[in-house]
Protein backbone atom coordinates (compact mmCIF):
# COMPACT_ATOMS: atom_id res chain seq x y z
CA UNK A 1 0.00 0.00 0.00
CA UNK A 2 1.17 3.52 -0.28
CA UNK A 3 2.60 4.70 3.23
CA UNK A 4 2.50 7.91 5.37
CA UNK A 5 5.32 10.07 5.24
CA UNK A 6 5.53 13.10 7.30
CA UNK A 7 1.37 13.33 7.42
CA UNK A 8 1.54 12.94 3.86
CA UNK A 9 0.76 9.78 1.72
CA UNK A 10 3.86 8.59 -0.36
CA UNK A 11 3.53 6.59 -3.54
CA UNK A 12 6.42 5.01 -4.94
CA UNK A 13 7.18 4.18 -8.99
CA UNK A 14 9.68 3.27 -10.71
CA UNK A 15 10.11 3.76 -14.76
CA UNK A 16 12.78 3.71 -17.07
CA UNK A 17 12.06 7.23 -18.46
CA UNK A 18 16.04 8.33 -18.36
CA UNK A 19 17.20 10.16 -21.09
CA UNK A 20 15.88 13.23 -23.57
CA UNK A 21 12.61 14.50 -23.72
CA UNK A 22 10.94 11.29 -22.18
CA UNK A 23 12.61 11.91 -19.16
CA UNK A 24 11.06 15.33 -19.41
CA UNK A 25 7.99 14.14 -20.06
CA UNK A 26 7.73 11.79 -17.04
CA UNK A 27 8.84 14.19 -14.78
CA UNK A 28 6.78 17.39 -15.89
CA UNK A 29 3.55 15.00 -15.01
CA UNK A 30 4.95 13.85 -11.92
CA UNK A 31 5.29 16.98 -10.88
CA UNK A 32 2.30 18.09 -12.30
CA UNK A 33 0.60 15.40 -9.91
CA UNK A 34 2.16 16.64 -7.05
CA UNK A 35 1.25 19.92 -7.06
CA UNK A 36 -2.56 19.34 -7.56
CA UNK A 37 -2.21 16.69 -4.73
CA UNK A 38 0.00 18.27 -1.98
CA UNK A 39 -1.22 15.62 0.78
CA UNK A 40 0.75 12.71 -1.61
CA UNK A 41 4.13 12.48 -2.21
CA UNK A 42 5.90 10.83 -5.33
CA UNK A 43 8.74 8.86 -4.31
CA UNK A 44 10.26 7.97 -7.68
CA UNK A 45 13.21 6.47 -9.53
CA UNK A 46 14.34 5.82 -12.73
CA UNK A 47 16.33 2.80 -14.35
CA UNK A 48 17.32 2.09 -17.55
CA UNK A 49 14.82 -0.55 -18.60
CA UNK A 50 16.50 -3.87 -18.35
CA UNK A 51 18.03 -3.10 -14.67
CA UNK A 52 14.34 -1.83 -13.65
CA UNK A 53 12.85 -5.07 -15.40
CA UNK A 54 15.90 -7.36 -13.01
CA UNK A 55 15.07 -4.96 -9.77
CA UNK A 56 10.70 -5.14 -9.80
CA UNK A 57 11.30 -9.08 -10.61
CA UNK A 58 13.75 -8.99 -7.53
CA UNK A 59 11.19 -6.89 -5.73
CA UNK A 60 8.37 -9.14 -6.46
CA UNK A 61 10.03 -12.20 -5.22
CA UNK A 62 10.77 -10.24 -1.54
CA UNK A 63 7.04 -9.26 -1.71
CA UNK A 64 8.04 -5.89 -1.48
CA UNK A 65 7.14 -4.82 -4.95
CA UNK A 66 7.15 -0.39 -5.95
CA UNK A 67 3.10 0.48 -5.61
CA UNK A 68 3.58 0.98 -9.57
CA UNK A 69 5.82 0.45 -12.36
CA UNK A 70 6.12 1.09 -16.14
CA UNK A 71 6.35 -2.09 -18.17
CA UNK A 72 6.03 -3.28 -21.80
CA UNK A 73 2.54 -5.29 -21.65
CA UNK A 74 1.12 -8.26 -23.41
CA UNK A 75 2.68 -11.54 -23.36
CA UNK A 76 5.82 -9.77 -21.97
CA UNK A 77 3.46 -8.75 -18.63
CA UNK A 78 1.49 -12.00 -18.30
CA UNK A 79 3.70 -13.92 -16.62
CA UNK A 80 3.69 -11.41 -14.16
CA UNK A 81 -0.22 -11.24 -13.84
CA UNK A 82 -0.56 -14.70 -13.61
CA UNK A 83 1.94 -14.74 -10.90
CA UNK A 84 -0.99 -12.10 -8.88
CA UNK A 85 1.42 -9.55 -8.37
CA UNK A 86 -0.39 -6.99 -10.43
CA UNK A 87 -4.05 -5.31 -9.55
CA UNK A 88 -7.31 -6.33 -11.53
CA UNK A 89 -7.85 -2.18 -12.39
CA UNK A 90 -10.89 -3.50 -14.20
CA UNK A 91 -13.15 -1.24 -12.56
CA UNK A 92 -10.93 1.58 -12.99
CA UNK A 93 -11.01 1.11 -16.58
CA UNK A 94 -14.94 0.84 -16.87
CA UNK A 95 -15.42 3.92 -14.86
CA UNK A 96 -12.85 6.03 -16.76
CA UNK A 97 -14.32 4.93 -19.86
CA UNK A 98 -10.87 3.89 -20.86
CA UNK A 99 -11.95 0.93 -23.30
CA UNK A 100 -13.54 3.63 -25.47
CA UNK A 101 -10.80 5.81 -25.52
CA UNK A 102 -7.75 3.52 -26.16
CA UNK A 103 -6.91 2.24 -29.22
CA UNK A 104 -8.02 -1.10 -30.13
CA UNK A 105 -4.33 -2.71 -29.89
CA UNK A 106 -3.53 -0.75 -26.58
CA UNK A 107 -6.79 -1.98 -25.40
CA UNK A 108 -5.93 -5.91 -25.85
CA UNK A 109 -2.48 -5.57 -24.65
CA UNK A 110 -3.33 -3.94 -21.60
CA UNK A 111 -6.11 -6.56 -21.13
CA UNK A 112 -5.20 -10.44 -19.46
CA UNK A 113 -8.70 -13.13 -19.52
CA UNK A 114 -11.22 -10.25 -19.20
CA UNK A 115 -9.09 -8.25 -16.72
CA UNK A 116 -6.99 -5.09 -17.20
CA UNK A 117 -3.87 -4.88 -15.14
CA UNK A 118 -1.97 -2.13 -17.40
CA UNK A 119 -2.72 1.62 -18.69
CA UNK A 120 -0.46 2.47 -21.51
CA UNK A 121 1.20 5.67 -21.58
CA UNK A 122 2.52 5.90 -24.89
CA UNK A 123 2.29 4.46 -28.58
CA UNK A 124 5.16 4.12 -30.90
CA UNK A 125 5.52 2.43 -34.56
CA UNK A 126 8.29 0.33 -35.14
CA UNK A 127 8.32 -0.25 -38.76
CA UNK A 128 9.26 3.16 -39.58
CA UNK A 129 12.03 4.43 -41.96
CA UNK A 130 13.46 8.12 -41.43
CA UNK A 131 15.02 9.11 -44.44
CA UNK A 132 17.41 12.46 -45.30
CA UNK A 133 15.57 13.94 -47.25
CA UNK A 134 18.46 15.74 -49.04
CA UNK A 135 20.44 12.53 -49.47
CA UNK A 136 17.41 10.45 -50.69
CA UNK A 137 16.85 13.50 -53.20
CA UNK A 138 20.63 13.73 -54.57
CA UNK A 139 20.85 9.96 -54.89
CA UNK A 140 17.61 10.26 -56.87
CA UNK A 141 15.73 7.75 -54.45
CA UNK A 142 12.44 8.52 -54.04
CA UNK A 143 10.61 7.00 -50.77
CA UNK A 144 7.46 6.64 -51.51
CA UNK A 145 8.49 4.37 -54.50
CA UNK A 146 10.58 2.06 -52.45
CA UNK A 147 7.51 -1.09 -52.56
CA UNK A 148 9.14 -3.59 -50.24
CA UNK A 149 12.91 -4.31 -48.96
CA UNK A 150 14.63 -5.44 -51.81
CA UNK A 151 13.81 -1.93 -53.55
CA UNK A 152 15.77 -0.56 -50.46
CA UNK A 153 18.92 -3.05 -50.97
CA UNK A 154 18.98 -2.17 -54.71
CA UNK A 155 19.05 1.94 -53.50
CA UNK A 156 21.96 1.63 -51.26
CA UNK A 157 24.75 2.05 -53.87
CA UNK A 158 23.41 5.44 -54.54
CA UNK A 159 22.73 6.27 -51.20
CA UNK A 160 26.26 5.20 -50.60
CA UNK A 161 27.63 7.71 -53.12
CA UNK A 162 26.20 10.41 -50.88
CA UNK A 163 26.31 9.15 -47.17
CA UNK A 164 29.12 7.77 -45.18
CA UNK A 165 26.52 5.00 -44.29
CA UNK A 166 23.63 4.59 -46.54
CA UNK A 167 21.48 2.79 -43.52
CA UNK A 168 23.10 2.72 -40.01
CA UNK A 169 21.65 -0.75 -37.99
CA UNK A 170 22.64 -1.00 -34.20
CA UNK A 171 23.04 -3.90 -32.44
CA UNK A 172 23.87 -3.51 -28.74
CA UNK A 173 21.71 -6.24 -26.47
CA UNK A 174 21.08 -6.87 -29.80
CA UNK A 175 17.84 -5.31 -29.57
CA UNK A 176 18.06 -2.70 -32.85
CA UNK A 177 18.94 -6.16 -34.88
CA UNK A 178 15.70 -7.82 -34.10
CA UNK A 179 13.44 -4.66 -33.83
CA UNK A 180 14.72 -4.55 -37.51
CA UNK A 181 14.07 -7.85 -37.99
CA UNK A 182 10.54 -8.38 -37.19
CA UNK A 183 9.97 -5.26 -38.99
CA UNK A 184 11.43 -6.82 -42.55
CA UNK A 185 9.79 -10.12 -41.49
CA UNK A 186 6.62 -8.04 -41.71
CA UNK A 187 7.72 -6.38 -45.27
CA UNK A 188 8.11 -10.15 -46.71
CA UNK A 189 5.55 -12.01 -44.91
CA UNK A 190 2.64 -9.74 -44.96
CA UNK A 191 0.46 -9.19 -41.89
CA UNK A 192 -0.24 -13.24 -42.16
CA UNK A 193 2.84 -14.22 -41.96
CA UNK A 194 4.10 -11.89 -39.17
CA UNK A 195 0.77 -12.71 -37.00
CA UNK A 196 0.96 -16.89 -37.89
CA UNK A 197 4.77 -16.81 -36.86
CA UNK A 198 3.97 -14.65 -33.28
CA UNK A 199 1.40 -16.76 -32.48
CA UNK A 200 3.28 -20.08 -32.91
CA UNK A 201 2.97 -20.93 -36.06
CA UNK A 202 6.21 -19.91 -37.28
CA UNK A 203 6.93 -22.71 -39.67
CA UNK A 204 4.69 -22.44 -42.97
CA UNK A 205 6.36 -19.21 -43.00
CA UNK A 206 10.05 -20.18 -43.20
CA UNK A 207 10.83 -18.89 -46.05
CA UNK A 208 9.28 -15.12 -45.51
CA UNK A 209 11.92 -15.78 -41.90
CA UNK A 210 14.54 -16.69 -44.37
CA UNK A 211 14.08 -13.48 -46.02
CA UNK A 212 14.03 -11.20 -43.57
CA UNK A 213 17.42 -12.92 -42.56
CA UNK A 214 18.87 -12.27 -45.69
CA UNK A 215 17.82 -8.48 -46.03
CA UNK A 216 19.42 -7.77 -42.63
CA UNK A 217 22.69 -9.24 -43.85
CA UNK A 218 22.53 -6.66 -46.67
CA UNK A 219 21.91 -4.00 -44.18
CA UNK A 220 24.66 -5.25 -42.35
CA UNK A 221 26.76 -5.33 -45.19
CA UNK A 222 26.21 -1.58 -45.76
CA UNK A 223 26.32 -0.10 -42.35
CA UNK A 224 28.53 0.88 -39.77
CA UNK A 225 31.73 -1.15 -39.35
CA UNK A 226 30.55 -2.51 -35.64
CA UNK A 227 26.76 -2.22 -35.15
CA UNK A 228 26.89 -4.48 -31.67
CA UNK A 229 28.51 -1.57 -30.42
CA UNK A 230 25.19 0.87 -31.12
CA UNK A 231 22.59 1.93 -29.38
CA UNK A 232 19.55 3.41 -29.94
CA UNK A 233 21.05 6.83 -29.13
CA UNK A 234 23.98 6.28 -30.93
CA UNK A 235 21.62 5.19 -33.99
CA UNK A 236 20.03 8.34 -33.81
CA UNK A 237 22.75 10.78 -33.55
CA UNK A 238 24.52 9.20 -36.51
CA UNK A 239 21.17 10.20 -38.50
CA UNK A 240 20.66 13.28 -37.38
CA UNK A 241 24.38 14.99 -37.50
CA UNK A 242 23.86 13.10 -41.55
CA UNK A 243 26.24 10.31 -41.78
CA UNK A 244 23.47 7.81 -42.03
CA UNK A 245 20.89 8.41 -45.03
CA UNK A 246 18.17 6.27 -43.66
CA UNK A 247 17.43 4.34 -40.31
CA UNK A 248 14.75 2.12 -38.92
CA UNK A 249 13.71 3.23 -35.38
CA UNK A 250 10.74 3.20 -33.27
CA UNK A 251 8.36 6.54 -33.54
CA UNK A 252 10.67 7.77 -30.46
CA UNK A 253 13.40 9.05 -32.47
CA UNK A 254 10.95 11.47 -33.37
CA UNK A 255 11.48 13.33 -30.27
CA UNK A 256 15.56 13.09 -30.30
CA UNK A 257 14.71 14.47 -34.18
CA UNK A 258 12.84 17.48 -32.92
CA UNK A 259 15.62 18.89 -30.45
CA UNK A 260 17.81 18.92 -33.28
CA UNK A 261 18.45 22.02 -35.95
CA UNK A 262 16.81 19.23 -38.69
CA UNK A 263 13.51 20.57 -40.15
CA UNK A 264 10.86 18.15 -40.57
CA UNK A 265 9.45 17.59 -44.22
CA UNK A 266 12.35 19.81 -45.59
CA UNK A 267 15.83 17.70 -43.81
CA UNK A 268 13.99 14.40 -42.41
CA UNK A 269 10.79 12.35 -43.23
CA UNK A 270 9.85 9.60 -41.93
CA UNK A 271 7.59 6.50 -43.72
CA UNK A 272 6.04 3.41 -43.26
CA UNK A 273 8.93 0.90 -43.89
CA UNK A 274 8.98 -0.44 -47.07
CA UNK A 275 6.70 -3.12 -47.55
CA UNK A 276 4.17 -2.28 -44.50
CA UNK A 277 2.24 0.36 -45.40
CA UNK A 278 -1.14 0.24 -43.86
CA UNK A 279 0.14 -2.79 -41.61
CA UNK A 280 2.26 -0.84 -38.20
CA UNK A 281 3.98 -3.06 -35.76
CA UNK A 282 3.70 -1.11 -32.02
CA UNK A 283 4.90 -1.18 -28.92
CA UNK A 284 3.58 0.92 -25.57
CA UNK A 285 4.96 1.97 -22.44
CA UNK A 286 2.03 1.09 -19.46
CA UNK A 287 1.46 1.84 -16.27
CA UNK A 288 1.22 -1.13 -13.74
CA UNK A 289 -0.02 -0.91 -9.93
CA UNK A 290 1.26 -3.93 -7.77
CA UNK A 291 -1.35 -6.44 -6.40
CA UNK A 292 -0.80 -4.77 -2.76
CA UNK A 293 -2.39 -1.31 -4.11
CA UNK A 294 -6.11 -3.06 -4.96
CA UNK A 295 -8.33 -0.99 -2.60
CA UNK A 296 -5.56 1.63 -2.07
CA UNK A 297 -7.62 5.16 -3.13
CA UNK A 298 -4.42 6.83 -3.50
CA UNK A 299 -2.75 5.13 -5.99
CA UNK A 300 -5.74 4.29 -8.15
CA UNK A 301 -6.45 8.49 -8.23
CA UNK A 302 -2.73 8.25 -9.41
CA UNK A 303 -2.99 5.49 -11.94
CA UNK A 304 -6.11 7.25 -13.32
CA UNK A 305 -4.69 10.51 -13.59
CA UNK A 306 -1.32 8.85 -15.38
CA UNK A 307 -4.04 7.51 -17.85
CA UNK A 308 -5.60 10.18 -18.70
CA UNK A 309 -6.85 12.32 -21.76
CA UNK A 310 -4.60 15.29 -20.08
CA UNK A 311 -2.13 13.65 -18.95
CA UNK A 312 -1.69 11.65 -22.11
CA UNK A 313 -1.68 14.11 -24.24
CA UNK A 314 1.01 16.25 -22.49
CA UNK A 315 2.95 13.48 -21.75
CA UNK A 316 3.38 12.44 -25.68
CA UNK A 317 3.27 15.91 -26.54
CA UNK A 318 6.71 16.35 -24.92
CA UNK A 319 8.12 12.90 -25.16
CA UNK A 320 7.42 12.87 -29.02
CA UNK A 321 5.35 9.90 -28.93
CA UNK A 322 1.75 8.89 -30.27
CA UNK A 323 -0.87 9.25 -27.61
CA UNK A 324 -2.68 5.93 -27.68
CA UNK A 325 -5.75 7.55 -26.72
CA UNK A 326 -8.08 8.89 -29.52
CA UNK A 327 -9.76 11.10 -27.47
CA UNK A 328 -7.10 13.84 -27.45
CA UNK A 329 -6.41 17.25 -28.90
CA UNK A 330 -3.31 16.52 -31.41
CA UNK A 331 -2.96 20.59 -32.16
CA UNK A 332 0.61 20.56 -30.43
CA UNK A 333 2.03 17.15 -31.52
CA UNK A 334 4.73 17.07 -33.44
CA UNK A 335 3.19 16.50 -37.01
CA UNK A 336 5.13 12.98 -37.58
CA UNK A 337 3.23 12.20 -34.08
CA UNK A 338 -0.47 13.81 -35.58
CA UNK A 339 -0.01 11.40 -38.62
CA UNK A 340 0.82 8.32 -36.79
CA UNK A 341 -2.36 8.99 -34.54
CA UNK A 342 -4.22 9.66 -37.61
CA UNK A 343 -2.94 6.20 -38.68
CA UNK A 344 -3.56 4.41 -35.37
CA UNK A 345 -7.15 6.04 -35.23
CA UNK A 346 -7.60 4.93 -38.96
CA UNK A 347 -7.85 1.61 -40.47
CA UNK A 348 -3.86 0.74 -40.05
CA UNK A 349 -3.67 -2.48 -38.18
CA UNK A 350 -1.75 -2.48 -35.65
CA UNK A 351 0.22 -5.75 -34.57
CA UNK A 352 1.72 -6.02 -31.06
CA UNK A 353 6.33 -6.06 -31.82
CA UNK A 354 7.86 -9.49 -30.78
CA UNK A 355 10.28 -7.74 -29.99
CA UNK A 356 9.04 -5.34 -27.23
CA UNK A 357 7.75 -8.74 -25.73
CA UNK A 358 4.05 -7.50 -26.74
CA UNK A 359 3.09 -10.56 -28.38
CA UNK A 360 5.94 -12.97 -27.28
CA UNK A 361 6.42 -14.37 -24.06
CA UNK A 362 9.72 -13.08 -22.05
CA UNK A 363 11.69 -16.24 -22.77
CA UNK A 364 11.33 -16.04 -26.34
CA UNK A 365 12.27 -12.52 -26.84
CA UNK A 366 15.95 -13.65 -25.12
CA UNK A 367 15.78 -16.55 -27.89
CA UNK A 368 14.38 -14.12 -30.54
CA UNK A 369 17.63 -11.58 -29.63
CA UNK A 370 20.29 -14.97 -29.31
CA UNK A 371 19.13 -15.77 -32.90
CA UNK A 372 19.76 -12.45 -34.29
CA UNK A 373 22.93 -12.49 -31.91
CA UNK A 374 24.76 -15.53 -33.60
CA UNK A 375 23.40 -14.31 -37.22
CA UNK A 376 25.09 -10.86 -36.39
CA UNK A 377 28.53 -13.55 -36.08
CA UNK A 378 28.36 -16.02 -39.01
CA UNK A 379 25.41 -14.28 -41.09
CA UNK A 380 24.12 -17.65 -41.56
CA UNK A 381 20.29 -17.20 -42.45
CA UNK A 382 19.78 -20.58 -42.54
CA UNK A 383 20.46 -21.58 -39.32
CA UNK A 384 19.34 -18.09 -37.77
CA UNK A 385 16.04 -18.99 -39.72
CA UNK A 386 15.94 -22.49 -37.99
CA UNK A 387 16.70 -21.02 -34.56
CA UNK A 388 13.59 -18.47 -34.58
CA UNK A 389 11.04 -21.10 -36.06
CA UNK A 390 12.29 -23.20 -32.58
CA UNK A 391 11.93 -20.43 -30.71
CA UNK A 392 8.48 -19.11 -32.14
CA UNK A 393 7.28 -22.68 -31.78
Amino acid sequence: MSTAVGGQREIEIHHHFVWGSEEEAMDTVLAEYTDRNPDVSVAEEQTVINALRLMIKSRILREDPPDVWDEWPGANLRPTVEAGATADITDLWDRAGMERAYFDGMVDVARFDGEFHAVPLDMHRISNLYYNVELFEAAGVDPARLSGPDDLVEALPALAERAEQPIAVFGRNPFGLLQLWETLLLAHGGESGYEEAADGRPSSHRTAIRAAFDTLGEFLAAGPDNPEFMDSSDLEFAFSDGEAACINNGSWSTGHMAGTDMEFGRDWDCVPFPGTDGTHIVNTNAVVPAAHTEGDDAVTDFVEYLGSAETIERFNTISGSVPPRSDVSVAELHPMSRELHEAFGGRATQLPSMCHGLAVRPEQVVQLKDAVATFLQDRDADAAADDVVAALS
